[in-house]
């Protein structure tokens, strides 16, 4: 972790809003960091605030601010600092964006904001910062696509590595899906909220946790004290 806007990304990563990371000028400047942590091999964030080296890109615009003739002001300094640096990150950020991340952004406002259905802003809660990204893109490329069932599929397997759907080849509306791991209220709120949003509402579905349902003359899936009666 070199920037600023990397220690945003990585309280993404770990459920932590943007607006409870704090920002501190460094206490030790290391001249070829922006973001200085003791440990320097350090990628996650405990809740203390980040130490910045000022400097590093920004010595025009901090120089005054962190002039000794500001030391009587220590608090206002510290909060124009943490405010200063939040805009200069949320910057960073928006260069990167493209036409895809701002759909991602208006489509997760959406499910945060419960219009997809009820609950849908607290399941989303349950995945991890990849794995939302993970699903924005499923649920963008359905827009575009249609609904399909091996899009489904995909991005079950990319949540899951180890999950298989399964459809019905008579032609009957019904899903069977193997998860592949032990069932947890999360993993629960996670897989309720996939089949909301990707599966109609005409089908029906059975899901199978860390036990498959047998298959003959299939080896794998015949252990015996492992295999769902179906």
């Amino acid at each position: 972790m070199n920037y600023m806007w990397e220690a945003i990304l990585q309280g993404e990563e770990q459920g932590i809003v943007k607006e409870d990371i704090r920002f501190a000028p460094a206490r030790l400047a290391n001249p070829y960091r922006e973001v200085f942590f003791k440990d320097i091999n350090r990628i996650l964030l405990d809740g203390e605030p980040v130490e910045v080296n000022a400097y590093y890109r920004y010595g025009a615009i901090f120089s005054a601010l962190l002039d000794e003739d500001m030391n009587k002001y220590t608090e206002l300094r510290k909060v124009l600092f943490d405010i200063l640096t939040h805009y200069l990150s949320e910057l960073d950020l928006r260069q990167g964006l493209c036409r895809a991340e701002y759909y991602f952004k208006f489509l997760r406002e959406d499910i945060e904001a419960n219009l997809f259905g009820p609950k849908c802003g607290e399941r989303l809660k349950c995945f991890t910062g990849k794995q939302r990204r993970l699903v924005l893109a499923g649920l963008l490329r359905m827009y575009k696509a249609g609904v399909s069932m091996l899009l489904l599929a995909q991005l079950l397997r990319e949540l899951y590595p180890g999950s298989i759907t399964y459809m019905d080849a008579r032609g009957v509306r019904e899903l069977l899906i193997y998860i592949g791991q032990k069932k947890t209220p999360a993993l629960t709120a996670q897989v309720e909220l996939i089949c909301d949003l990707f599966v109609p509402a005409d089908y029906d579905i059975k899901l199978f946790w860390d036990k498959h349902f047998g298959l003959i003359d299939t080896d794998e899936t015949m252990d015996i004290g492992n295999i769902m009666m179906f």
